[in-house]
């Protein structure tokens, strides 16, 4: 039985990693589409169109729950993760058009950290010394990233990105905090419902018909994203935060991969070893401090299915 049950978790180790590798390729690709679009659109733009898509994507899980997939008894909570998770997506689409892509993904591990300090500050949450050592590593490893961005006169990208990963950070103590209510359908599907009017309504001042062909990339951003999450809500539910968290590295080696080759981008050491630093960082953040909220559902609970 021992050795059963070793083999089981052994069996859901390996699902998380592969989901997660899953996720980083597919986030990374979708970032360099979202690079290469912003070189025609508005960050606005490709805002709304990333909702709407996503949105078309949730129509399954939609008509299978019907309307009262909607129903909440907290509006104002969904309100207010609504306005952060907008203000988050605004800010990183904002830093990988002005930003090298790399230095924007490396920055992006620190929303973990910050969701600790959040955590910690505002809503009564204990940090041990694996927390503490994660703040400090992290902070070290976001002054090593933020140096060769500013000397590439990046400054207002690096900045959005920052902003970016506080946002992502409060989103998801948002959703940790909706959870003891909510059905994760509601969640999902919620955001969706409350951002495609208002992104629409942003995007009408910087409004331009795309081609077909860009057309099918936004397509292809949208429902991306809506499956690279998935797929991150499901490695996290098969295995635990420090399994599954050192193999987000591959978004950073995609990035820089795809910056030289169609950018002519080409990282920084220090970027390379800031990154590494941060998400050793998130690591840490994760075995000091409560379990995610997506590790405690099984994949079937987090509402989207592929």
């Amino acid at each position: 039985m021992t050795a059963f049950r070793l083999a089981a978790g052994g069996n859901k180790n390996l699902r998380g990693v592969a989901f997660m590798a899953t996720y980083a390729v597919c986030q990374s690709l979708i970032w360099v589409v979202v690079r290469l679009l912003a070189e025609r659109y508005s960050p606005e733009l490709l805002v709304f169109y990333r909702n709407f898509f996503g949105l078309i994507a949730m129509m399954p899980l939609i008509i299978r729950q019907g309307p009262g997939i909607l129903k909440t008894t907290r509006p104002l909570m969904h309100g207010m993760r609504g306005l952060v998770a907008c203000v988050g997506v605004y800010s990183l689409f904002y830093a990988i058009a002005n930003a090298p892509l790399a230095t924007v993904v490396a920055i992006t591990y620190l929303a973990p950290i910050f969701s600790g300090i959040i955590a910690v500050l505002f809503m009564g949450e204990r940090a041990g010394p694996a927390r503490y050592i994660a703040l400090a590593v992290g902070f070290v490893g976001m002054l090593i990233v933020v140096q060769p961005s500013h000397e590439a006169g990046a400054t207002f990208g690096v900045g959005a990105a920052f902003l970016g990963a506080v946002m992502t950070a409060a989103a998801f103590l948002s959703v940790k905090m909706l959870s003891r209510t909510e059905n994760m359908g509601t969640m999902v599907v919620s955001q969706f419902v409350l951002l495609v009017p208002v992104s629409f309504l942003i995007a009408l001042d910087h409004w331009v018909w795309p081609t077909w062909q860009d057309f099918c990339l936004m397509a292809l951003m949208g429902l991306g994203f809506t499956a690279a999450q998935s797929a991150m809500a499901r490695a996290f539910a098969a295995a635990d935060a420090t399994v599954v968290l050192p193999v987000d590295f591959l978004r950073l080696l995609v990035a820089a991969v795809a910056g030289v080759l169609l950018f002519g981008e080409v990282p920084d050491v220090m970027v390379w070893g800031g990154g590494f630093l941060i998400l050793i960082a998130a690591v840490l953040s994760a075995y000091g401090g409560a379990r995610p909220i997506t590790e405690n559902m099984d994949a079937d609970q987090q509402g989207v299915k592929f």
